[in-house]
Protein backbone atom coordinates (compact mmCIF):
# COMPACT_ATOMS: atom_id res chain seq x y z
CA UNK A 1 0.00 0.00 0.00
CA UNK A 2 3.00 2.46 -0.20
CA UNK A 3 1.82 3.39 -3.29
CA UNK A 4 -1.35 4.60 -2.26
CA UNK A 5 0.31 6.70 0.58
CA UNK A 6 2.96 8.34 -1.64
CA UNK A 7 -0.07 9.24 -4.25
CA UNK A 8 -2.60 10.88 -1.48
CA UNK A 9 0.47 12.34 -0.02
CA UNK A 10 1.02 13.79 -3.27
CA UNK A 11 -2.85 15.22 -3.42
CA UNK A 12 -2.75 16.52 0.05
CA UNK A 13 0.35 18.75 -0.65
CA UNK A 14 -1.36 20.25 -3.70
CA UNK A 15 -4.51 21.21 -1.23
CA UNK A 16 -1.93 22.94 1.44
CA UNK A 17 -0.65 25.30 -1.44
CA UNK A 18 -3.94 27.14 -1.50
CA UNK A 19 -2.76 30.41 0.45
CA UNK A 20 0.10 30.43 -1.81
CA UNK A 21 -2.05 30.28 -4.99
CA UNK A 22 -4.75 32.45 -4.04
CA UNK A 23 -2.09 35.50 -3.97
CA UNK A 24 -1.93 36.20 -7.20
CA UNK A 25 -0.45 38.98 -6.79
CA UNK A 26 2.84 37.78 -5.50
CA UNK A 27 6.05 37.07 -7.32
CA UNK A 28 5.89 37.55 -10.95
CA UNK A 29 4.94 35.16 -13.78
CA UNK A 30 6.98 32.36 -15.68
CA UNK A 31 5.52 31.18 -19.17
CA UNK A 32 7.37 28.15 -20.35
CA UNK A 33 7.28 25.92 -23.73
CA UNK A 34 7.41 21.89 -23.42
CA UNK A 35 10.81 20.80 -23.23
CA UNK A 36 11.70 24.03 -21.41
CA UNK A 37 14.65 23.80 -18.39
CA UNK A 38 13.83 26.07 -15.65
CA UNK A 39 16.72 25.33 -13.62
CA UNK A 40 19.63 22.93 -14.09
CA UNK A 41 21.53 20.86 -11.06
CA UNK A 42 23.94 22.65 -9.63
CA UNK A 43 22.45 26.15 -10.52
CA UNK A 44 22.72 28.45 -7.36
CA UNK A 45 19.24 31.27 -7.06
CA UNK A 46 17.16 32.49 -4.25
CA UNK A 47 13.94 31.63 -6.53
CA UNK A 48 11.24 29.15 -6.12
CA UNK A 49 7.85 28.16 -7.50
CA UNK A 50 4.61 27.65 -7.84
CA UNK A 51 2.68 25.87 -11.03
CA UNK A 52 -0.57 27.53 -12.22
CA UNK A 53 -0.87 25.27 -15.15
CA UNK A 54 0.77 22.23 -16.67
CA UNK A 55 3.61 19.61 -15.60
CA UNK A 56 6.67 19.72 -14.83
CA UNK A 57 9.35 17.42 -13.29
CA UNK A 58 12.66 17.19 -11.39
CA UNK A 59 15.56 14.88 -12.20
CA UNK A 60 19.01 13.99 -10.80
CA UNK A 61 21.92 12.21 -12.50
CA UNK A 62 22.96 9.08 -11.66
CA UNK A 63 27.15 8.36 -11.35
CA UNK A 64 26.63 6.33 -14.83
CA UNK A 65 24.48 9.61 -16.17
CA UNK A 66 20.68 8.22 -16.23
CA UNK A 67 18.69 10.47 -15.42
CA UNK A 68 16.62 9.10 -12.13
CA UNK A 69 13.16 10.95 -11.83
CA UNK A 70 12.71 12.31 -8.05
CA UNK A 71 9.01 14.41 -8.35
CA UNK A 72 5.88 15.23 -11.15
CA UNK A 73 4.75 18.77 -10.01
CA UNK A 74 1.02 20.04 -11.85
CA UNK A 75 -1.18 22.62 -10.60
CA UNK A 76 -0.87 23.72 -6.97
CA UNK A 77 2.39 22.26 -6.45
CA UNK A 78 5.13 24.49 -4.77
CA UNK A 79 9.16 23.47 -5.64
CA UNK A 80 12.55 24.25 -5.34
CA UNK A 81 12.08 26.62 -1.60
CA UNK A 82 14.72 24.41 -0.04
CA UNK A 83 17.60 25.56 -2.18
CA UNK A 84 15.99 28.83 -2.50
CA UNK A 85 16.15 29.28 1.06
CA UNK A 86 19.39 27.79 1.90
CA UNK A 87 21.27 29.25 -1.13
CA UNK A 88 22.76 25.99 -1.96
CA UNK A 89 23.06 24.56 -5.54
CA UNK A 90 19.94 22.84 -6.70
CA UNK A 91 20.69 18.92 -6.25
CA UNK A 92 17.73 18.68 -9.51
CA UNK A 93 17.27 19.57 -13.06
CA UNK A 94 13.40 20.79 -13.53
CA UNK A 95 11.95 20.84 -16.66
CA UNK A 96 8.79 21.12 -18.11
CA UNK A 97 6.83 18.09 -19.68
CA UNK A 98 4.36 20.04 -21.21
CA UNK A 99 3.50 23.83 -21.73
CA UNK A 100 3.30 25.60 -18.10
CA UNK A 101 2.65 28.77 -16.59
CA UNK A 102 4.73 29.59 -13.03
CA UNK A 103 4.80 32.05 -10.50
CA UNK A 104 8.18 32.75 -9.36
CA UNK A 105 9.43 34.35 -5.74
CA UNK A 106 12.25 35.66 -4.72
CA UNK A 107 12.86 33.83 -1.27
CA UNK A 108 14.25 37.38 0.29
CA UNK A 109 11.12 38.78 -0.57
CA UNK A 110 8.89 36.15 0.36
CA UNK A 111 11.21 36.01 3.76
CA UNK A 112 10.20 39.59 4.39
CA UNK A 113 6.18 38.86 3.95
CA UNK A 114 5.95 36.10 6.21
CA UNK A 115 6.11 37.99 10.04
CA UNK A 116 2.86 39.66 8.26
CA UNK A 117 1.45 36.68 6.60
CA UNK A 118 2.27 33.39 8.47
CA UNK A 119 0.09 31.44 7.03
CA UNK A 120 2.57 31.32 4.35
CA UNK A 121 5.23 30.20 6.23
CA UNK A 122 3.44 27.26 7.84
CA UNK A 123 2.28 26.17 4.51
CA UNK A 124 5.61 25.93 3.22
CA UNK A 125 6.83 23.80 6.43
CA UNK A 126 3.83 21.62 5.76
CA UNK A 127 4.89 20.99 2.42
CA UNK A 128 8.54 19.82 3.00
CA UNK A 129 6.76 17.24 5.13
CA UNK A 130 4.72 15.97 2.45
CA UNK A 131 7.69 15.80 0.02
CA UNK A 132 9.96 14.15 2.29
CA UNK A 133 7.27 11.37 2.59
CA UNK A 134 6.61 11.45 -1.32
CA UNK A 135 10.64 10.79 -2.19
CA UNK A 136 10.69 8.08 0.32
CA UNK A 137 7.88 6.32 -1.12
CA UNK A 138 9.50 7.29 -4.87
CA UNK A 139 12.56 5.81 -3.40
CA UNK A 140 10.80 2.63 -2.32
CA UNK A 141 9.25 2.51 -5.54
CA UNK A 142 12.06 2.54 -7.82
CA UNK A 143 13.68 0.22 -5.73
CA UNK A 144 11.56 -2.54 -5.06
CA UNK A 145 8.04 -1.97 -7.80
CA UNK A 146 7.69 -4.18 -11.18
CA UNK A 147 8.36 -1.68 -14.28
CA UNK A 148 4.70 -2.29 -15.05
CA UNK A 149 3.92 -0.79 -11.60
CA UNK A 150 6.40 1.71 -11.70
CA UNK A 151 4.53 2.95 -14.95
CA UNK A 152 0.78 2.56 -14.33
CA UNK A 153 2.30 4.72 -10.87
CA UNK A 154 3.80 7.04 -13.28
CA UNK A 155 1.16 7.14 -15.79
CA UNK A 156 -1.92 7.26 -12.68
CA UNK A 157 0.08 10.73 -11.09
CA UNK A 158 0.15 11.95 -14.60
CA UNK A 159 -3.81 11.63 -15.12
CA UNK A 160 -4.27 13.11 -11.89
CA UNK A 161 -2.43 16.31 -12.34
CA UNK A 162 -3.29 17.45 -15.91
CA UNK A 163 -6.06 19.46 -16.36
CA UNK A 164 -6.58 17.36 -19.66
CA UNK A 165 -4.98 13.88 -19.58
CA UNK A 166 -5.72 13.40 -23.20
CA UNK A 167 -3.81 16.39 -24.11
CA UNK A 168 -0.73 14.65 -22.21
CA UNK A 169 1.49 13.42 -24.73
CA UNK A 170 4.79 11.81 -24.10
CA UNK A 171 7.44 9.51 -25.73
CA UNK A 172 8.71 6.84 -24.55
CA UNK A 173 12.23 8.10 -24.27
CA UNK A 174 10.75 10.45 -21.94
CA UNK A 175 8.57 7.85 -19.95
CA UNK A 176 11.41 6.28 -19.96
CA UNK A 177 13.74 9.06 -18.07
CA UNK A 178 11.35 9.99 -16.01
CA UNK A 179 10.30 6.12 -14.40
CA UNK A 180 14.66 5.75 -14.75
CA UNK A 181 13.40 2.76 -16.66
CA UNK A 182 15.09 1.54 -20.47
CA UNK A 183 12.93 2.91 -23.39
CA UNK A 184 13.15 -1.50 -24.67
CA UNK A 185 11.95 -1.78 -21.01
CA UNK A 186 9.22 1.11 -21.45
CA UNK A 187 7.65 -0.85 -24.81
CA UNK A 188 7.11 -3.91 -23.84
CA UNK A 189 5.48 -2.34 -20.55
CA UNK A 190 3.44 0.17 -22.39
CA UNK A 191 1.66 -2.66 -24.84
CA UNK A 192 0.29 -4.42 -22.36
CA UNK A 193 -1.42 -1.45 -21.05
CA UNK A 194 -2.83 -0.14 -24.45
CA UNK A 195 -3.95 -3.82 -24.40
CA UNK A 196 -6.04 -3.24 -21.56
CA UNK A 197 -7.27 0.36 -22.92
CA UNK A 198 -5.88 2.44 -20.55
CA UNK A 199 -3.67 4.12 -22.97
CA UNK A 200 -2.61 4.78 -26.87
CA UNK A 201 0.59 4.31 -27.84
CA UNK A 202 -0.39 4.99 -31.65
CA UNK A 203 -0.30 8.57 -31.69
CA UNK A 204 2.51 10.95 -31.52
CA UNK A 205 2.85 10.36 -27.99
CA UNK A 206 1.40 7.59 -25.49
CA UNK A 207 -1.73 9.15 -24.54
CA UNK A 208 -4.11 8.21 -21.39
CA UNK A 209 -7.34 6.91 -22.85
CA UNK A 210 -8.77 5.93 -19.29
CA UNK A 211 -7.49 8.46 -16.82
CA UNK A 212 -9.65 6.92 -14.08
CA UNK A 213 -9.04 3.35 -14.74
CA UNK A 214 -5.32 4.58 -13.83
CA UNK A 215 -5.75 6.68 -11.26
CA UNK A 216 -7.26 3.19 -9.62
CA UNK A 217 -4.81 0.84 -10.62
CA UNK A 218 -2.67 2.88 -8.46
CA UNK A 219 -4.18 1.64 -5.43
CA UNK A 220 -3.93 -1.80 -6.69
CA UNK A 221 -0.27 -2.63 -7.33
Amino acid sequence: MQHVSTFSSWDAARRLSAPWQARTDVGRIRRLAAGDTLYSQGDTHDRFYLVRTGLLHTTVLRPSGQALLLEIFGPGAIFGEASAFIDTQRYVTAVAVTPAVLSEYHAADIAAMVSAEPQLAISLIQLLGIKHRILIGKLLSLTSASPQARLIGLLGRLALTAEDPALVRLTHEQLASMAALTRVTVTRALKVLAEEGLISTRSKGVEILDAKALIARVGQI
